[in-house]
């Protein structure tokens, strides 16, 4: 059993992202931008040499100034460009990390790897009416840094405020039980899905903790555990806690509020599909889709597959498209 720090018991959760996807593309070379304004420089020296030394010398002049400036650029300055502007790679910034697509090995960073981010924004009139033209967004991490441009001003407002508290969320653990006492023994990388999904069939079957769940036998479900009020209540609670634990409930209680077929919790569990810990979200949207949810609302269980072995993305979306291991409730029970 792991015991929090009065600390931690007082933190609570930072609101979900509220963005789906951000695409940037990389910073645009600046050479021939560049180069075009030096040779328009070498210009402006030569046609101060006109009534010295004719329009002949002059060009000659202008074009000697701009080509030996445009070599010292090529030299110095364009690796001083590079460095400041980062790695030149498109990236995608999605409620669990970023994505960088680099061509020889396309990688997906966690908050954790993320030191800092900043969003630039350029704005303009069109017919004397303000716009915003596009926004240059700067990450980086302990050893890199990636500079992208998007049209627009990019929703990333709960992104520069909560990057903290997301990588502080993506750390903690699934519980393996309601109480947030029994933590997996899988390593960081390893699947865990298969293990929340035995966890949750043995709340439903055992009898202690059925009890304490308010799950009841009735001759309606043939000796199955039916879910009653207390149930309902139960899981909800833990789905909408918003207060940190080392051992995150929510995976499990999704799981089981999927297997006992309660649909009104389906609400409570597309809320939880942009949840910054990719298991959190993954599971949420897998309960949804087997409850019957939107897909418009839940989304594809394959956007997390960056972020999640994938053996757990197999197992979800195995277990969302399936059939109930417990028979689904056809009414809640009134409690006992």
């Amino acid at each position: 059993m792991e015991v929090e720090s009065a600390h931690e018991r007082e933190r609570t959760l930072a609101p979900e992202p509220d963005f789906r996807y951000v695409g940037l593309e990389p910073h645009h070379d600046l050479g021939a931008r560049v180069a075009a304004s030096l040779f328009l420089a070498g210009g402006g020296v030569g046609a101060g040499l006109l009534q010295e030394l004719g329009v002949l010398y002059a060009a000659l002049g202008a074009m000697l100034a701009a080509t030996g400036i445009a070599l010292v650029w090529r030299r110095t300055a364009k690796s001083q460009w590079s460095r400041a502007l980062g790695s030149s790679v498109p990236f995608v910034i999605v409620p669990w990390g970023v994505l960088v697509d680099q061509e020889s090995a396309p990688r997906a960073l966690r908050w954790a790897a993320v030191r800092s981010l900043h969003v630039h924004t350029m704005y303009g009139r069109d017919a004397a009416t303000p716009s915003t033209l596009w926004s240059m967004v700067t990450l980086r991490t302990e050893h890199e840094l990636f500079t992208g441009r998007t049209a627009g001003a990019p929703s990333l407002e709960r992104l520069l405020v909560h990057l903290e508290a997301y990588a502080r969320e993506q750390s903690h653990r699934a519980s393996l039980d309601l109480e947030g006492e029994k933590a997996s023994t899988a390593g960081w990388l390893e699947p865990e899905f298969e293990r929340l999904l035995g966890a949750a069939l043995e709340v439903i079957v055992s009898a202690p903790s059925s009890h304490r769940l308010g799950l009841e036998t009735s001759y309606r479900t043939r000796g199955l555990r039916a879910a009653g009020e207390k149930t309902l209540e139960s899981l909800r609670a833990i789905l909408r806690d918003r207060r940190e634990h080392a051992l995150d409930r929510r995976p499990l209680a999704a799981i089981v509020a999927a297997e006992l077929g309660l649909r009104e919790l389906v609400p409570d569990l597309v809320k939880l599909v942009q949840s910054p810990h990719p298991l959190v979200a993954a599971v949420a949207k897998g309960a949804a889709m087997r409850l019957g949810g939107s897909s418009a609302k839940v989304g594809a269980i394959d956007e997390l597959a960056p972020f999640l072995p994938p053996e757990d993305v197999e197992a979800i979306v195995a277990w969302a498209t399936s059939a109930p291991v417990v028979r689904e409730r056809t009414e809640l029970l009134p409690s006992s």
